[in-house]
């Protein structure tokens, strides 16, 4: 459950997290920088740096929330994860069909489109 403290951000980024194909919607900062701090893949760059120092700052108060939604983005594109704001018309989201999952991990496979 988020709470008001999480900084929620006013929309979702949907990122490549882990394998080639799983994909996760990031919905607020304490999520962000939970990624940023213990499962990012290379903890350097000037963007990851300035990612976790916003999220931290977005945490305390200092900042809004949708600062630290900006910087994890630039983070993002600076790792070369793949990154949107939307999920692709053209892929299903799948989501986890067991409840007591801790794991919020989705991943989306290609839809056929039907023929006209």
């Amino acid at each position: 459950m988020a709470l008001l403290t999480d900084g929620l951000w006013s929309e979702g980024v949907y990122m490549e997290l882990g394998k080639l194909g799983e994909f996760r919607v990031v919905g607020s900062t304490r999520e962000a920088v939970n990624i940023l701090i213990y499962r990012w893949p290379v903890k350097v760059g000037d963007a990851y740096r300035y990612a976790v120092s916003t999220c931290y700052a977005v945490l305390d108060g200092e900042l809004p929330a949708d600062d630290a939604r900006q910087a994890f983005i630039l983070a993002v594109e600076e790792s070369g994860k793949f990154i949107t704001a939307k999920v692709p018309r053209n892929l299903v989201l799948v989501t986890p069909t067991d409840p007591s999952r801790k794991s919020t991990d989705m991943k989306f496979w290609l839809q056929k489109r039907a023929r006209r």
